[in-house]
């Protein structure tokens, strides 16, 4: 999972590195298209771009919190990428308004407290009809995932030097 904002919100995307396709454009030198004007100026030089699979798969959305509008406003605009879930509070994502509305928009419910209690299995229906603007969202979850792990590998390695004595060096 990545925080990213993504077409103009910031959201929660559950997501995965597509591995060959990441070791291609690592071996080519190919850095994440995060920029739509970028993404634009690359379809138009290599048009195949475009077409190649997407570094990473995107399986869909979490949006967690206190209230159901602010849960839908959030997930409403990401159905074309996956799964869609909103994490409430139980009072809320119990209640007949919310679980039909979720019905409704395909999202799925659960609710906040332990134990977490799935409400509503969320609706996975993806578009298959890809455009630009999936592929924009695509590189920007790339690039975020990439940053990702390396502040993760950063925090192992200042974790490994702490370990190893690091903190003993004068």
């Amino acid at each position: 999972m990545v925080t990213v904002r993504a077409l103009s919100t910031l959201r929660v995307v559950v997501c995965e590195l597509d591995e060959p396709e990441h070791a291609r454009r690592q071996k080519a030198g190919l850095i994440p298209t995060a920029d739509a004007l970028l993404l634009h100026c690359r379809a138009h030089v290599a048009p195949s771009f475009l077409q190649r699979p997407s570094p990473v798969r995107i399986r869909g959305a979490v949006a967690v919190r206190a209230s159901w509008r602010s849960a839908r406003a959030n997930l409403a605009g990401f159905a074309a990428f996956g799964a869609r879930v909103a994490v409430l509070p139980a009072k809320v994502a119990h209640r007949d308004a919310v679980r039909a509305e979720s019905i409704y928009h395909g999202f799925g419910l659960l609710a906040a407290e332990k134990p977490q209690e799935v409400i509503q299995a969320p609706d996975a229906y993806v578009s298959v009809e890809r455009t630009w603007a999936h592929r924009l969202v695509e590189e920007i979850v790339y690039d975020a995932l990439l940053s990702q792990q390396t502040v993760q590998r950063r925090d192992l390695g200042s974790q490994a030097f702490m370990k190893a004595g690091g903190s003993q060096v004068r």
